[in-house]
């Protein structure tokens, strides 16, 4: 083992440097947490207006067929002759 003497100089510049990285790490995360947070709300903001467009069409079909129900004949009878005699 060998004996290194450091200066105070030295350990003063290692830390400043150390810190300066802490600095720089800690501005890269939120950045990056930033952009991620961005990305999903976006992702978020399409599904929505998917689940909007599908429950539009939802309801159109629902329309569709309530209208259908309204409209469609009568039905006839199982035990009645379906042509007149």
């Amino acid at each position: 083992m060998s004996n290194v003497v450091v200066s105070r100089n030295e350990i003063a510049d290692l830390f400043n440097e150390m810190m300066l990285q802490m600095d720089v790490l800690e501005e890269t995360m939120a950045n990056s947490l930033k952009i991620e947070r961005e990305e999903m709300e976006e992702v978020m903001k399409h599904q929505i207006n998917r689940l909007h467009v599908t429950l539009d069409e939802v309801e159109k079909v629902m329309g569709e067929q309530r209208l259908l129900k309204i409209h469609a004949p009568k039905s006839i009878d199982f035990r009645q002759s379906a042509y007149s005699l």
